[in-house]
């Protein structure tokens, strides 16, 4: 009797964890207008470093594509202008660009 008890305790706990592990959610990382432009911010100023300029660029950013074009347009100056050289990851010519892309995420009209 002691060891049916024992399979079905052993069993319903076995089951909650498998239905709890089925219902939880990954973790999701979504990048916002503000930390982006902050971001553009310090590779601009050459406050940022290379894993920095990595977590700017390296998510897509479906929840707003008027963003996600920002960030493949940031992806194609690194492309042509990334040094990779500290303070400025970037050569003049591509800190201007950043700046157009910066100007830009300015004047994109509020998010909802």
């Amino acid at each position: 009797m002691t060891i049916v008890i024992t399979l079905c305790i052993s069993f319903v706990v076995f089951a909650l964890i498998i239905w709890g592990l089925m219902h939880m959610r990954t973790p999701r990382f979504r990048m916002e207008r503000t930390q982006f432009r902050q971001g553009l911010e310090d590779v601009i100023a050459g406050q940022a470093d290379d894993n920095e300029w990595r977590v700017l660029t390296g998510y897509p950013m479906r929840h707003d594509p008027p963003l996600e074009a920002l960030r493949l347009a940031c992806l194609k100056i690194e492309e042509e202008e990334y040094t990779g050289k500290m303070p400025y990851l970037f050569s003049d010519r591509g800190l201007e660009k950043l700046r157009e892309v910066r100007e830009r995420l300015l004047a994109l009209p509020p998010q909802d």
